[in-house]
């Protein structure tokens, strides 16, 4: 025989009677209690003689169904009913009525739902409106010698603790909607911030590409020219001088070696995850401004370097992007003069300022050519006036009266971090009255 099935718990067929009973309609509850109120009266009446009370007869019969049958519209109506019950309980009480004592019930139950459905003001106007009742009705009572005052002050404090228990019935379900509102909006606002950090986040993303987007620019460009240079040289003398081959070869190799180490460098930082401990090494900053320097002089062009900062310390941010605009204006220099150019970089630190600024013969070529071509051309300048901007410095740009090109950076020492509008000013040429770019 098969395992008997596990016996029903009572908690089951309770727990289905109570989710079908919230179901149902409220007004199917109170029409409920209207006639169950009504027709336990009509028992009560007839089967039970009332002392001091009148036989019930068909006044008595109207006025029972005055104070029960209007239950059935409490909730719509609340003080209306109310209103109806107290005045058929006071006539029932001059006739002498045993619907009296179902009024008694009926009112409780008004009152109780008048208070916990109102505001405090009109719980409070309904809490007196029962009292005078009360009053009325135990007035007409005692004259008849049918009450005592006993009698009318337990009355009275037993409407009062009905009254009071609507009050607060009414005050916990305001505090519980209150607080329910207060949760969705904490929800809508947690919504929001998480929003705008999602938000924020992709901003991020898209800033940090950018940056290493220039990085790489700044590399690979610097790198390339470098290496193109050093190919050309070589070219050149290949069968007259192949010592000098052998340096410009050895130039490209460390040229390009280093290149790829930067590139790996940015990319590693590209696919490194939170948790990845690789080595990437640092970014080069001022410090590495010296070496650049070499390289360039290797290259072909005379620079001369012409640092006053003193070994002054400065923010990560702001070294990268010095040394990054030093590379760019290096490499404008290689692209545009050539071979055989002359250049200064001069490095100041004073009044709180980081001035940058890069200066070149032209290599002897004709100017207004060779300066529109800077101006117009690539993305080196946009890529300084972008990290100056980003520190509210300035960028000035253009060529030099006595032939040659410029680039002026000033950065602020202080306040770095605080993103305003960086200005790029161009400078007119001397040979042509202003710029194509």
């Amino acid at each position: 025989m098969g395992a008997p099935a596990p016996p029903q718990t009572p908690s089951e067929p309770q727990g289905m009677l109570l989710r079908a009973a919230r179901g149902l309609d409220p007004q199917v509850w109170d029409a409920a209690l209207a006639f169950s109120l009504c027709v336990a009266g009509f028992i009560l009446v007839l089967a039970v003689q009332i002392p001091p009370f009148h036989r019930f007869d068909a006044v008595g019969a109207v006025l029972l169904l005055a104070v029960t049958l209007p239950l059935i519209a409490v909730r719509r109506y609340p003080r209306t009913v109310f209103a109806i019950i107290a005045v058929a309980s006071i006539v029932a009480a001059i006739t002498a009525q045993p619907s009296l004592d179902v009024g008694y019930v009926c009112g409780a139950v008004a009152l109780f739902i008048l208070a916990a459905r109102s505001d405090i003001w009109r719980s409070l106007w309904a809490g007196l409106l029962a009292s005078a009742t009360l009053i009325v009705i135990f007035t007409v009572l005692y004259e008849r010698g049918d009450a005592s005052i006993g009698v009318s002050i337990a009355a009275w404090f037993g409407f009062s603790a009905v009254w009071l228990a609507g009050v607060v019935l009414r005050g916990y379900r305001e505090n519980v909607r209150e607080a329910r509102r207060n949760a969705h909006a904490e929800r809508e606002r947690a919504e929001l911030y998480l929003h705008d950090l999602e938000m924020r986040a992709q901003e991020a993303v898209t800033l940090e590409r950018s940056r290493l987007a220039r990085e790489l620019h700044d590399v690979v460009g610097h790198a390339l020219n470098v290496v193109v240079l050093q190919a050309g040289a070589a070219q050149r003398v290949f069968d007259k001088r192949p010592e000098t081959v052998r340096e410009a070869l050895g130039a490209i190799e460390s040229t390009g070696r280093q290149a790829l180490t930067d590139i790996e460098r940015l990319l590693g930082i590209l696919r490194a995850e939170a948790g990845d401990r690789e080595d990437l090494g640092p970014l080069p900053g001022m410090a590495d401004v010296p070496a650049l320097v070499t390289q360039v002089r290797e290259a072909g062009v005379a620079v001369e370097l012409d640092s006053a900062c003193g070994g002054a310390a400065l923010p990560s941010s702001l070294d990268r992007s010095g040394y990054r605009i030093v590379q760019e204006a290096l490499t404008n220099t290689l692209k545009h003069a050539g071979g055989g150019a002359r250049a200064t970089v001069r490095l100041r630190c004073a009044d709180g300022w980081f001035d940058i600024e890069c200066t070149d013969d032209g290599g002897g070529r004709p100017a207004a050519g060779q300066f529109n071509r800077r101006l117009s051309g690539g993305r080196g300048l946009l890529g300084m006036r972008e990290r100056v901007a980003l520190f509210g410095g300035g960028l000035e740009v253009g060529p030099l009266p006595a032939g040659g090109f410029r680039v002026h950076a000033r950065l602020p020492l202080e306040h770095v971090g605080n993103v305003q509008g960086g200005a790029l000013t161009i400078a007119p040429d001397p040979t042509t009255g202003g710029s194509d770019g």
